[in-house]
């Protein structure tokens, strides 16, 4: 069963956590992760750090930061997001 307040999340540029993608389920995650993954290695990219998994704990938000995030989605994290905890790196 998937926990309502959790999501997973993981690394679009591996070693860095400035832009994460983000999934329903830590399924969905790997899956995902596993694919980018590959797809960076045959372009050539650098995929030494490899890519880490996140569960992301999410805030129950009220009104108005779903206000918020509808006219400033760049706030979207401040305000959704509680907690982020490496689970897992594909390498």
């Amino acid at each position: 069963m998937h926990d309502a307040n959790a999501i997973f999340a993981y690394q679009v540029v591996p070693g860095t956590d400035e832009i994460l993608a983000f999934t329903e389920t830590l399924e969905f995650a790997r899956q995902e992760a596993s694919q980018h993954f590959e797809a960076l290695k045959a372009m050539g990219e650098n995929v030494e750090a490899g890519i880490a998994i996140y569960k992301v704990g999410l805030k129950d938000p009220v009104l108005s930061d779903v206000v918020t995030v509808l006219n400033h989605p760049e706030d979207a994290v401040a305000r959704l997001i509680q907690t982020i905890e490496r689970v897992e790196l594909i390498t």
